[in-house]
């Protein structure tokens, strides 16, 4: 901090006065200080910050899903259609047609029997071991070098 002074002058001045005739009559200054502020950085101290990185190891439980399928062949007697049947699907069963040609004046299909795919669903409760990494940030202050 700096501090002025301001002045509003100094000098000695004769005049009279009124009610003081004999005497002479001084002129006081009048001061004035100003302050001025300056302000600097200083450092107070400094942080250094690093991570760790830990690991876990957890059981953890994770349901699988397999899916398998049962081959079923059905003899079919007496179906007979002008075009071949297309594959089709009734509920978890795929049905594919097994067909052979019947000569008649005109070519028909006769579907000899049915592969029924039966799809069962199974669910597994499986486990198994995994490592999970987790990080920490740690913080630590260094005071300032003086």
């Amino acid at each position: 901090m700096e501090r002025e002074s301001k002045s509003s002058g100094e000098s000695n001045v004769n005049t009279e006065d009124t009610h003081f005739p004999e005497e002479k009559t001084k002129v006081i200054p009048v001061i004035e200080e100003v302050l001025k502020v300056n302000k600097k950085v200083v450092e107070t101290g400094r942080i250094h910050i690093r991570k760790e990185v830990s690991k876990e190891d957890m059981h953890i439980e994770i349901p699988l899903l397999n899916e398998s399928y049962e081959v079923k062949k059905v003899d079919v007697k007496n179906q007979i259609f002008d075009e071949p049947p297309a594959i089709r699907h009734e509920g978890d069963t795929t049905i594919i047609p097994v067909i052979k040609e019947v000569a008649e004046v005109k070519i028909r299909y006769e579907v000899t029997e049915e592969i029924h795919l039966i799809k069962n669903k199974t669910l597994t409760p499986h486990s198994q071991q995994v490592s999970l990494k987790k990080e920490q940030a740690i913080i630590e202050r260094e005071e300032p070098k003086r």
